[in-house]
C-alpha cells in the first residue's frame, strides 16, 4: 500500500499489458511521475478534504513526490461545469453531490506548477455527464462508501430492498451508488440498510436538493467525526 492507501500491484506473464489495462479501466492507475501525468491528464482521484481557505476540493489522484504537490479542484471549475457559473458555495455543492472523504471522481489535469507543487484539475468530461445524469434523472441516490459491492448486494438482500432499487452502480472498489426507483425516498431506506452495513458511510441524494445544503454538509461530517473518535 502507499502513503495515502492506494494498493500497489505487480503483473508478469504473456497476458499483462491486457490485465493492466483491465484494471486501468475499471479502477484507474496512478501517475508514476509527473511527466506521466501529464502525457496522460485523465485520472482518477479521490476526495481528501475539503479546503476552506482556498474555497476548494483536496484530491488525491496517486501521485508521489517529494515533496508533495497538492492537488485541488476549485469551487470556481465546480460552479462553471455543474451551475453554469451560479454563485454556490463550495459547502452546498458537497452536501449536494456528497463530494465527502474518499469520493471518487475522474478528473482532468488542467495546470501544474511545479515551482509552487500545485496542481489544478476540474471534472473530466465523462464525470461531469455523470453528475448531470443524476441532476436530471429524478431518482434518489444511495451513496455507499467504506464497502465491497459484494456487501453491498448482500445487504440489500437481508433487508428486503430489491424491490425499491433500481439498480447499483460501482462508482469505485469501495464507494456504490444504489439507484432507487421512481417515487421511493432514498431517506427512508437508509434505516433498513444501514444496519446490515454497519462500517459503511451512506449518503443520500437527491435531484433537486438545494435546501438545507449547509446543515446536511454538517451533520455528515459530524457523523463521520465521531466514527473516527469510537474507533480510536
Amino acid at each position: 500500500m502507499t502513503k495515502s492507501r492506494l494498493p500497489r500491484f505487480q503483473a508478469s506473464g504473456e497476458d499483462k499489458e491486457a490485465f493492466t489495462e483491465i484494471l486501468r479501466r475499471s479502477f484507474g492507475l496512478s501517475p508514476l511521475s509527473l511527466t506521466d501525468l501529464i502525457d496522460q491528464p485523465i485520472r482518477k482521484g479521490f476526495v481528501e478534504k475539503l479546503l476552506e481557505r482556498v474555497d476548494a476540493l483536496l484530491i488525491d489522484i496517486g501521485l508521489e513526490s517529494s515533496p508533495p504537490y497538492q492537488v485541488t479542484l476549485g469551487v470556481d471549475r465546480l460552479r462553471a461545469q455543474l451551475f453554469d457559473g451560479r454563485h454556490i458555495s463550495l459547502r452546498s455543492i458537497v452536501a449536494k453531490y456528497g463530494f465527502l472523504e474518499d469520493f471518487p471522481m475522474e478528473l482532468r489535469v488542467v495546470s501544474c506548477d511545479e515551482e509552487e507543487r500545485c496542481i489544478q484539475v476540474e471534472l473530466s468530461d465523462l464525470q461531469l455527464n455523470l453528475l448531470k445524469e443524476w441532476a436530471h434523472i429524478p431518482f434518489d441516490r444511495i451513496t455507499a462508501q467504506d464497502v465491497l459491492d459484494s456487501e453491498v448486494r448482500s445487504a440489500v438482500r437481508r433487508s428486503g430492498l430489491e424491490r425499491d432499487l433500481a439498480a447499483i452502480e460501482n462508482l469505485s472498489l469501495g464507494t456504490h451508488s444504489l439507484i432507487c426507483k421512481l417515487g421511493t425516498d432514498g431517506e427512508g431506506l437508509v434505516p433498513k440498510l444501514g444496519p446490515h452495513l454497519r462500517t459503511a458511510r451512506l449518503f443520500v441524494f437527491h435531484p433537486n436538493s438545494n435546501e438545507h445544503a449547509e446543515a446536511k454538509i454538517g451533520r455528515q461530517i459530524s457523523r463521520r467525526t465521531a466514527q473516527k473518535q469510537a474507533e480510536s
